[in-house]
């Protein structure tokens, strides 16, 4: 957690901007008293104390908290954007950042790896019933520069919903979207004999994996500068289901 409330006048407070001498401090959450954390390697933050039993607490890695701070920091220079705000509570969902950019109410979600797609339908459906437009933005991978990605659960439906693509950040306010396209896997050629002594062959064709996909990325956008608020009707395609909502995305031709 980035921010907490400061318990001597329920004012919500950043950690970096806070010390140890201000507290105690508690969790806007569950009200139980959180520590903070403040040092010379990792990004300043709030944690709670065990046993842990809040959402909140369930720890983030050291790169979403940077990625947060980075978009939030980023955004806060741009004069097109005003109730900038981290870690807003929107009841059952809690934005990583909140804005309002260009007049657009803007909530943006950082990838997760434990959150369900369930979590991320209802949280799309409350976002939308509050006229908020949401972003779900994955962490940088490695592999993703590669000729072959096995996309997560969760990204596969974050591409079916943003229309074939997905972000990721790269710094600031600065996203790569990704395209994922079909990656085909060469079968080798067989042969056998039958009874008989008919000889028999199959193979030496390409098919398109099931769980592989070739990425291809374009160009960088800024959340500032690049996007819109784009309605969707409720989707259903295989096993992906995406309900109504209003979507943050980019304006980016397609480049696939």
């Amino acid at each position: 957690m980035l921010t907490a409330l400061r318990y001597s006048d329920q004012l919500k407070v950043l950690a970096r901007q806070s010390e140890k001498a201000d507290g105690p401090f508690t969790c806007p959450e569950c009200t139980r008293e959180v520590v903070l954390h403040k040092g010379n390697f990792r990004t300043h933050h709030f944690k709670h104390k065990p046993p842990v039993t809040c959402v909140r607490g369930q720890g983030e890695t050291e790169e979403h908290l940077k990625a947060k701070l980075g978009i939030y920091d980023a955004l806060a220079l741009e004069s097109n954007v005003a109730d900038l705000e981290l870690e807003k509570d929107f009841g059952i969902s809690v934005a990583d950042v909140y804005a309002k950019i260009s007049g657009n109410r803007v909530a943006i979600e950082i990838q997760r790896s434990k959150v369900t797609i369930a979590d991320i339908c209802a949280r799309t459906a409350n976002y939308y019933n509050l006229g908020v437009a949401v972003l779900w933005v994955g962490l940088p991978d490695s592999e993703l520069s590669s000729e072959k990605y096995s996309p997560s659960v969760w990204e596969r439906w974050c591409h079916a919903a943003y229309f074939g693509r997905i972000y990721y950040w790269d710094s600031g306010q600065v996203l790569r979207p990704v395209h994922f396209g079909p990656h085909y896997t060469y079968v080798e050629p067989t042969s056998w004999y039958e009874s008989g002594g008919i000889e028999r062959s199959e193979g030496d064709y390409e098919r398109i994996a099931k769980r592989y996909k070739k990425p291809h990325a374009g160009g960088q956008v800024l959340l500032s500068r690049s996007f819109r608020s784009t309605h969707k009707d409720a989707w259903v395609g295989g096993k992906i289901s995406i309900p109504e909502c209003l979507l943050y995305i980019d304006n980016q031709k397609k480049w696939w």
